[in-house]
């Protein structure tokens, strides 16, 4: 736990932000953030994977040390989504209620199934849509 807490006070470092902003862009409360830093508890994984589609820093890096520290750039929901330049979108997605962690089994799901979930929710974006 204690190399955890080195590499999340490395991306902290590189953070542009306090412990609350940085919690803010993940969906957690500052103080836990603080328990993580302080190793009162571990990183949960599913917290990790949020860094990682953020933050692009590799969840395996994080929790485990594996190298690469972070993930390429084209594979960072960063690039994707411009969710640093987003902070409207990030806000209407930590505000609604179970939609951060349906994003993080969305971002882990196999290409097929994934294309199955994006096809069933833009149809029924598309049928709200034309019903409003």
């Amino acid at each position: 736990m204690n190399e955890q807490k080195k590499r999340l006070k490395t991306i902290l470092l590189s953070f542009k932000g306090n412990q609350r902003e940085f919690g803010d862009t993940i969906g957690k409360s500052k103080q836990t953030i603080s328990g993580w830093l302080s190793g009162r508890f571990p990183i949960p994984e599913d917290a990790a994977i949020t860094i990682e589609m953020v933050h692009g820093y590799r969840r395996e890096w994080l929790l485990e040390g594996k190298l690469p520290e972070k993930v390429g750039v084209q594979q960072t929901f960063r690039t994707k989504m411009k969710v640093e330049c987003e902070p409207i979108l990030l806000k209407k997605i930590t505000s609604k209620e179970g939609l951060p962690k349906m994003i993080e089994i969305l971002a882990i799901l196999p290409k097929k199934e994934f294309e199955i979930a994006q096809k069933l929710i833009f149809s029924l974006a598309k049928k709200e849509i034309e019903n409003n």
